[in-house]
Order: structure tokens, then C-alpha cells, then sequence
């Protein structure tokens, strides 16, 4: 980019965030969380005696420096997250969480905005793994290793420590109690492809690049329990429904008899209101997305930013995130949230690609599924389908390529099913 293309850009960009400013975009759209008058008394802290040390020191320096909030830009709807930003008010009298609701494609904007016209807004960033390491790699992240994150796996850590995978969010099978029985239920996604679900069941919509659907397409394939070409029959089979909430409405109502890949923490808020509606986790159907958080390079509350992210790596902000938000902590030892069975040979059966591979796949997988779900026949040659890296060869760690895994078996129920 030359500078004169450089200069109009930053002056729309400009123009752009006043005008968002005008209209009250960029001062909040999202909840703020901070303890009530008549709160019980304040959390305890946890952790090491070092770890605890550190945060009690950026709770001071935050103070000491006017920091009264810290601002999250996350790709979630903020409902199941207000319980979990009180109790780190409580924890942390005279801060509170500013919780802004972005999606992938809007904190990108966002950022770009903020960057170029020196209006510094944001603190943390929570995204999908592609987005964290796609605004990494703008330069919008800095690294940051707080000392509760001393156990958190490797696999879990990406960037160069500027993007920090503390939870990942957790799906299970969803369906209407009074349309079907346990017993019906589909064991995994070969059974799923079979003529008795033609139209029973709904799923988010693939190729958007960071949805949940998405994301258990490249787990499937990578475990050899989906092909390439089986993309168009979970097409025919279901049909394309809600999202998160979206998807458990569509449950409770009846319009769907069962859902893959249901979102736990508006499932437990539509069950508990009376929604006649069940969740089971076969493996095929279960499913754990890393979320990453981030340190902005420049952010607004920079003690305060780097104290919320230490407290979700602590064992209270992990069981928090399990009590609070129905989330799983990806620290060893973090509490499993209700409703998600505690079982170690589920636990492996399910295990994540790691954040990396999740986003480099999704590279992969998204401009195929797009092409097949907008109505193409068969999955798209190599190299043929819209943005898809050509060649694709075997890819690294198991995920296969359209051309090896079109003429892959998957197991043997699928194997004999008939079109």
C-alpha cells in the first residue's frame, strides 16, 4: 500500500469511528458487571502465594492509576457471561468488566478503527481460534503470561503467548424430549446420515469460518469419522437452522427433533425454564472449542486488563467459569460445568485438534463447505473451490485431503449406507 492509499484509508477509517462514536457504538454494547450494595462478602483469592502476590499487585496499580473497568470484546452473546464479570467485581472492588459483543468479522473493524484514529477502547479480546490468531498476526496482540498460567498446557498457549486459550466452550446433542427418546437417539454421525433423519434435525450454518459447525466438521474428518464427500448428504439430511440460543429455541418449540452440536449454556437456561428438552454427548456429536484471549497492544486499562486475565487462569476463575457460564476451564484439574458428564474416556474421545491446527484446517474446510452448502453436488475438485489453497495435499496431523479422503472409508456403518 502506498502512502497516499495509506492516508485515505486511515481518513475513512476516521470518519468511520466518529460516526460509530455518534451513534454510541463505541461506547458499549454490552453489559457492565459489578458487584450490588448487599453483596456477600468479597471472594477470597486463589492460587500460589506468588500468583495470588501478582494479582493483588495489578489490583493496586489499577486503582493507583484511575483504572475503574476493563473492557472485553468477545464473540458471545454476553447473557451467560454477566455472572462470571460480577464475581470478578466482587473480587476486585472498584473494577468492573465493560462486556462488548463483536462478532469475528465486526472486532477486526473494530480494532482497525481504534488503531487508526488513537480512540483507545479495547482491553482484552476473546474470539474463535482463527480470529485470535488472525488479529495476532495484525499486531493488535501483545504477549502476556500472567503467573497463573504457569500449568496451562502448551497446546493451549499460541502466538508467542499473545493469544491464551483459558476455556473452551462445550456442545453436546440436543433434542425435543417429546419427539424423541433416548433410546432413538443417533449414536454418531454415521447413523445421522441415515434416511430416518431426513429433516429432523437442524444445525448452525457451515462455511461462515468460525462457527461451531465449522469447527466438528474439521474434528470429524480429522478422526476419520467423515469424508469430504459426505459433506452434500449432512447437507440433504438436515437443514441449515439457528445459532446458539437460535438452536435451542428451535428445539424447544418442536421445529427440530434434534440438533448436533448445541451450545450448553443456553441449553441449561431453556431446560431450566421448563423447555422439554435433553442433552447426550456421544463423541461424534460432542464438542469442545478453544476460546483465546488476548492482551491489546495498546489498551485502555492495561493493570486492570491484565488482572481479569489472570484471575480466569486461577482455580477460582476456572471454577467460575464452570459455575457461572457453563464453560470449561482448560487449566489441569478445572471443575467440569453442570450438565457435561466428568468422564476422562469421554474427555479423550473429544480431544480438540489443538488451536493451531483448528484454524489451519478451517483454511481448508470453510471454502469447500460454503461451495457444497450454497448448492454445489458433489464436494469441489482440488484447488477448484472459491479461496480453497490449491494443491491440497495430505494434510499434516491427520486431517486429510479431498483428494485421499473422498475414497477413505469411515467406519463400517457409514460405509453401507445408501444415498
Amino acid at each position: 500500500m502506498n502512502a497516499a492509499s495509506a492516508s485515505r484509508r486511515a481518513t475513512a477509517l476516521r470518519a468511520r469511528a466518529w460516526l460509530l462514536l455518534a451513534a454510541g457504538l463505541l461506547g458499549g454494547c454490552g453489559g457492565v458487571a459489578a458487584p450490588t450494595p448487599g453483596d456477600a462478602a468479597r471472594p477470597a483469592l486463589s492460587g500460589t502465594p506468588a500468583q495470588q502476590a501478582q494479582m493483588q499487585q495489578l489490583h493496586a496499580r489499577a486503582l493507583r492509576a484511575g483504572e475503574r473497568e476493563v473492557v472485553v470484546y468477545q464473540a458471545a452473546m454476553d447473557v451467560e457471561w454477566q455472572p462470571l464479570w460480577a464475581e470478578f467485581a466482587a473480587t476486585f472492588p472498584g473494577l468492573q468488566v465493560v462486556y462488548m459483543h463483536l462478532s469475528p468479522a465486526a472486532v477486526t473493524e473494530r480494532l482497525d478503527i481504534e488503531a487508526a484514529t488513537g480512540a483507545r477502547y479495547a482491553d482484552v479480546v476473546s474470539q474463535p481460534v482463527n480470529v485470535a490468531f488472525s488479529i495476532a498476526e495484525r499486531g493488535y496482540l501483545q504477549p502476556w503470561l500472567p503467573a497463573t498460567a504457569q500449568a496451562l498446557p502448551a497446546r493451549y498457549r499460541g502466538a508467542g503467548d499473545r493469544v491464551l486459550f483459558g476455556f473452551s466452550k462445550v456442545y453436546g446433542l440436543g433434542y425435543n424430549t417429546r419427539r424423541i427418546v433416548p433410546a432413538d437417539l443417533p449414536g454418531d454421525v454415521s447413523e445421522l446420515l441415515q434416511a430416518r433423519w431426513q429433516d429432523r434435525f437442524e444445525y448452525g450454518p457451515p462455511g461462515g469460518g468460525a462457527g461451531t459447525t465449522d469447527v466438528a466438521l474439521v474434528n470429524l474428518i480429522a478422526r476419520g469419522r467423515l469424508r469430504w464427500a459426505d459433506l452434500p448428504r449432512l447437507r440433504d439430511r438436515g437443514r441449515v437452522g439457528g445459532v446458539q440460543e437460535g438452536s435451542v429455541i428451535s428445539l424447544a418449540q418442536g421445529r427440530a427433533a434434534l440438533s448436533p452440536w448445541v451450545y450448553l449454556p443456553p441449553f441449561r437456561r431453556q431446560q431450566q425454564a421448563g423447555a422439554r428438552i435433553g442433552m447426550t454427548f456421544p463423541a461424534d456429536f460432542s464438542l469442545l472449542v478453544p476460546f483465546g484471549q488476548g492482551l491489546v497492544r495498546e489498551p485502555a486499562h492495561p493493570n486492570a486488563a491484565r488482572l481479569l486475565l489472570a484471575w480466569l487462569l486461577s482455580p477460582r476463575g476456572q471454577a467460575a467459569l464452570a459455575e457461572k457460564s457453563s464453560t470449561l476451564g482448560n487449566m489441569p484439574g478445572a471443575p467440569t460445568p453442570a450438565g457435561f458428564p466428568d468422564d476422562p474416556q469421554l474427555r479423550a474421545a473429544i480431544e480438540p485438534l489443538t488451536p493451531e491446527q483448528t484454524a489451519r484446517y478451517l483454511a481448508r474446510l470453510v471454502p469447500v463447505a460454503r461451495a457444497v452448502w450454497q448448492g454445489g453436488d458433489t464436494v469441489p475438485p482440488p484447488g477448484t473451490a472459491p479461496e480453497a489453497p490449491s494443491p491440497l495435499p495430505t494434510l499434516p496431523d491427520g486431517l486429510p485431503s479431498q483428494e485421499t479422503a473422498t475414497a477413505a472409508a469411515l467406519p463400517s456403518p457409514v460405509a453401507t449406507i445408501a444415498p
